[in-house]
């Protein structure tokens, strides 16, 4: 799949040349920064070597205390490229963030890319490649690889799992995966709207849903890990409540939208997010928290544990020690990758 054919490769090269006789670029790269002072500078400087060069970079930086600002400020004098732009508000949280990138993008697409992750050189080029050959795609997404917080290759690879997924499936699980995965054609945006402010997480899963529900595009994966995504040491200091307080938020903004949708679906998406609240509890030595959130899934969707592996694993990683409790999740993520390669290869 590293190929995606010639001819929509040299489309893309004359649609870039073609526009580089304008000032419109093809690919908008929106790049939130709040406090990522020890990892902006990768972030940026993977979206400016895009092998794809009609691109332009937005920085927004969200109100940062750290030392945010002046590494911007020093990478826009250092770099001297007028591809790059940096736009400076008040703290109002991802969404925020996201949404003045976007009012200030002029590309076609609009790419996101979070202040301590890192795109591949040819993620650009591929997937929007992909998208112009296929007018009918309006998000398009990767795998993922996970980096450690000092930015070293960990070869561990986040596997979406399905290609295409609809509507329901969206809804049941956010296949695109993380914020930095995808890019979207700035149609979307125009029908759908922006990201809710409201929402401190599970804003992006809302926003896909929302896409995929009110305009005729459709979400596409590329399956090669073109996104790595660094797992940093505040991440594990997970907040369930607010996590589940904002994802109570998204789903009742779907269920009160999206009425004619079956109410099974909405569950299965409801009881995901407590599954994914539960194993980042458990995962950070919150057991009690743990056993409470993956119950409220399971009264949820009842066949959870049987249907689900991820589920049954963090059941049974409440009770077991944690060099077991890793071993068998090393087991069942093997298989999964496995089982999703199979399918790619078939697919193709």
């Amino acid at each position: 799949m590293t190929d995606i054919g010639s001819k929509s490769i040299r489309d893309l090269e004359y649609l870039s040349a073609l526009r580089s006789e304008t000032s419109a670029p093809l690919v908008s790269i929106v790049i939130p920064a709040y406090n990522v002072a020890p990892y902006i500078c990768e972030a940026v400087y993977s979206a400016l070597e895009q092998t794809l060069s009609n691109i332009e970079v937005i920085v927004v930086d969200d109100g940062s205390t750290d030392f945010t600002p002046k590494i911007l400020h020093d990478i826009k004098c250092a770099y001297d490229d007028p591809r790059l732009r940096i736009v400076s508000q008040e703290n109002g949280g991802l969404s925020a963030a996201r949404n003045t990138g976007i009012r200030n993008a002029r590309g076609a697409f609009i790419g996101f890319l979070d202040g301590d992750d890192i795109w591949a050189p040819e993620k650009a080029k591929l997937q929007v490649g992909m998208m112009l050959a296929d007018e009918t795609i309006g998000i398009s997404f990767s795998h993922s690889e996970f980096l450690t917080e000092d930015g070293r290759r960990t070869g561990s690879i986040l596997i979406a799992e399905k290609t295409q997924p609809s509507l329901h499936d969206m809804i049941r699980r956010n296949y695109v995966g993380n914020g930095s995965s995808p890019i979207v054609r700035r149609k979307c945006f125009e029908i759908a709207g922006l990201f809710r402010e409201e929402l401190q997480s599970c804003e992006d899963y809302e926003m896909w849903c929302r896409i995929l529900w009110l305009t005729p595009y459709r979400a596409q994966l590329l399956p090669m890990p073109l996104t790595f995504y660094r797992l940093r040491e505040s991440s594990l200091s997970f907040n369930s409540a607010k996590f589940v307080e904002n994802a109570d938020h998204a789903i009742g903004c779907l269920r009160d939208t999206m009425t004619k949708l079956p109410q099974r679906v909405i569950r299965t998406g409801h009881a995901e997010h407590y599954r994914i609240a539960a194993w980042k509890a458990v995962s950070s030595g919150r057991h009690m928290d743990a056993l409470r959130l993956l119950t409220r899934a399971i009264l949820l969707r009842p066949m959870l544990l049987f249907s689900d592996w991820r589920a049954m694993g963090t059941a049974v990683s409440i009770i077991l020690p944690e060099s077991a409790r890793c071993w068998l999740y090393s087991k069942a993520k093997n298989r999964q990758r496995r089982r999703a390669l199979h399918r790619t290869i078939v697919q193709e």
